[in-house]
């Protein structure tokens, strides 16, 4: 039995709080808490976008399965998901993880995917685009050479190709029977087996699936790797996989509960995590009818799954218990932002966060390293924003967030030949991605580098990082190999008078979560103009 009641939510701010109850066979999954995470994610670049949208093509069996109403304007969610994706695909068919360029083959193969997926939903895909990503696929898996360790990217195309009837069963058979050890990942492994599998070769599929399953057991070292992935993503893809191919290598059930486990020791989960956890939730729904549980002593049949609001548990305790013979799990996630700040925290990176006058003169004592501080409107300040990883590789997220009397002043990076003294305004990198919105500031950086990607041993790594014909500053600082170090800088204005909370700037590996840096939050009061 559980009873939720006020004590919740103590911290967090209530306008802006979700808790979400699951009980049932696939409430260890969260279905709740995962779809709110991700529809919650705030960027876009088509790794995040295809995430997002995966789990959307079967939320109707999600939905039924938890108990959550159904969304009206889901279909013009998933048709402008493909849209979004479609706008990041170059001219060779390949995506590109923030606009068409520097494209990614295991991204392309997962873009692809969905794309795929959708269209066998009943929605709407560019005949041409598919193709033409379909195309590179093909390409790309004819003329790659042997390798000794890694094919993520090409175990993944050749998994897509068969979906589409346009797999070699030939090429499948000489890689599960001669190179399926030299395959790193448990999900590799996997797309081999399901490839097979809807190609009828049921015998070969099963032998992928237990190497699969086997390679699970191998602990998860959670290393930054190039296929966004980690050991809780395959597991859960593993298991979709498995159940969508009617595999009897793996079993679900077992399987399920090592994922939840895994997914239970996370603080932070990334959008590769969320989005085949929702998926792997699929595999569960025969379990659901025969769940009996009591809702505040009223007889309630399947798994039971609410939404509620900070003013909900204030109207009086909640209380659920299982009314079966069978054990069932309960998850409640709370969703939201605290009152309280946040102490500066540092977790795999370092971040700091200084100030600058217009002529190069550090200001110490601004809110922006968590003090209190005072500006005048019309003042101008150049932000510094310097990250260092403790370790090579990742895809990483900068943000920082504006004080409300604040505003960019020119969107764009300062070059250290812009303002005096800060020649030294230098990066190892260069942003793969920038964005100036009104309340933050955000750029996304690549510290792999391609000549880090071939150290690692990923024989597919020579096509992750774009055509030999891309020469943006993106691909040169990749060819640099890995990097430690990106620091970017910008100018704000004061606008606004007033006190303000000045939050707190942040870096995180998306795909590791757990690695993560903040700076102190401060409080800057601004004063008007004399």
């Amino acid at each position: 039995q559980i009873a939720l009641s006020p004590d919740l939510a103590q911290d967090p701010i209530a306008s802006r709080t979700k808790i979400q109850l699951s009980v049932g066979p696939a409430a260890a999954m969260d279905v709740a808490g995962l779809t709110t995470q991700l529809d919650r994610y705030p960027y876009g670049c088509a790794e995040q976008t295809t995430s997002r949208a995966l789990p959307l093509l079967y939320s109707n069996a999600l939905s039924a399965q938890s108990g959550l109403p159904t969304d009206p304007a889901l279909k013009e969610r998933i048709q402008a998901a493909v849209e979004r994706v479609l706008e990041m695909q170059d001219a060779s068919g390949a995506f590109g993880i923030w606009g068409p360029r520097n494209g990614d083959l295991w991204l392309t193969s997962y873009v692809t995917d969905f794309l795929t997926r959708a269209k066998e939903s009943g929605y709407g895909v560019k005949p041409q685009a598919l193709s033409q990503a379909l195309d590179k696929l093909q390409n790309f898996v004819s003329y790659a050479q042997d390798f000794e360790k890694g094919g993520e990217a090409r175990a993944y195309a050749l998994y897509v190709l068969a979906r589409n009837g346009r797999a070699a069963m030939g090429d499948l058979r000489y890689y599960v029977d001669s190179r399926l050890e030299r395959f790193s990942t448990p999900l590799a492994k996997a797309q081999l087996g399901a490839a097979l599998a809807m190609l009828g070769d049921k015998e070969r599929a099963e032998k992928a699936f237990k190497a699969a399953l086997d390679g699970m057991g191998a602990k998860d070292a959670d290393l930054s790797r190039i296929d966004y992935g980690s050991g809780l993503r395959d597991g859960a893809a593993l298991l979709t996989l498995a159940a969508e191919t009617k595999s009897s290598a793996i079993e679900a059930p077992k399987l399920a509960g090592v994922i939840a486990k895994a997914y239970a020791s996370k603080q932070y989960t990334s959008t590769q995590e969320q989005a085949w956890m929702l998926l792997a939730a699929r595999a569960l729904d025969h379990q659901a009818k025969d769940t009996q549980l009591a809702v505040n002593g009223q007889p309630h049949k399947g798994p039971y799954t609410r939404q509620l609001s900070v003013a909900d548990l204030s109207q009086g305790q909640l209380t659920i218990s299982n009314d079966g013979d069978t054990a069932v799990d309960a998850v409640i996630s709370i969703i939201g932002a605290a009152l309280t700040p946040e102490p500066a925290a540092s977790k795999g990176f370092r971040i700091e966060r200084t100030y600058y006058t217009l002529d190069g003169k550090k200001v110490d004592a601004l809110s922006a390293g968590g003090a209190k501080a005072t500006a005048r409107q019309s003042d101008r300040f150049v932000v510094v924003l310097k990250v260092e990883a403790m370790e090579e590789g990742g895809r990483i997220m900068l943000v920082d967030r504006l004080p409300a009397g604040f505003e960019v002043e020119n969107p764009r990076l300062v070059d250290s030949g812009d303002v005096k003294t800060l020649d030294w305004l230098k990066s190892d990198i260069k942003p793969e991605h920038t964005e100036f919105r009104d309340d933050r500031f955000v750029a996304a950086f690549n510290l792999f580098g391609r000549q880090a990607q071939a150290n690692r041993g990923n024989a597919d790594a020579d096509d992750n990082n774009g055509d030999d014909a891309d020469t943006n500053t993106t691909t040169a600082d990749a060819a640099k190999g890995p990097a430690k170090t990106a620091t970017v800088a910008y100018i704000v204005r004061a606008v606004t008078p007033g006190s303000f909370v000045h939050p707190a700037a942040t870096v995180e590996d998306m795909y590791r979560p757990g690695r993560f840096a903040r700076t102190a939050s401060g409080r800057l009061d601004v004063s008007a103009k004399e």
